[in-house]
């Protein structure tokens, strides 16, 4: 049964330095009122959820905290920044194998909410692995959208 929609509500999955820096930006941004951060370490999104809370001195009210996917259905955008580093002497190649293993475990735990809103995928090579969250989510493909034509000046 589906909730609705909350457009206030943010989910960030991965709380690594992209993950949290994001978090960060979107708390000082005013955008939304609840984010919730999603790890597969738990404590490492308690964390940042507490250490990012701290600046909202700084910032507009919002409500911050480490969740999990029963946490997700009624968002707005849930932004995807999970991923594994390239190790020494791994391949590309090795690499998208693992990333496409992590992010289809991602979607399959999206899937099994009722989660009505917009992927925004930030994962690397983020081609590649949006691609695989449009294909495993079976959303629209105006609904998964990957940030690799972001142009910054």
């Amino acid at each position: 049964m589906s909730k609705g929609i909350n457009s206030r509500k943010v989910a960030v999955i991965g709380t690594g330095f992209v993950g949290s820096s994001s978090a960060f930006a979107l708390m000082e941004s005013g955008l939304f009122t609840e984010m919730v951060l999603i790890d597969a370490d738990q404590n490492r999104a308690e964390g940042e959820a507490l250490d990012i809370s701290h600046g909202m001195a700084f910032a507009s009210p919002m409500k911050i905290y480490a969740g999990s996917y029963d946490d997700i259905s009624d968002c707005s955008l849930i932004i995807i920044t999970a991923g594994a580093n390239q190790k020494p002497g791994e391949t590309r190649l090795d690499l998208v194998q693992k990333n496409a293993g992590i992010m289809r475990s991602i979607i399959g735990n999206i899937r099994k909410t009722a989660f009505d809103g917009l992927l925004l995928i930030v994962s690397n090579p983020v081609d590649i692995l949006t691609e695989v969250a449009l294909r495993e989510s079976g959303y629209p493909e105006e609904r998964v959208i990957g940030s690799g034509t972001v142009q910054h000046d």
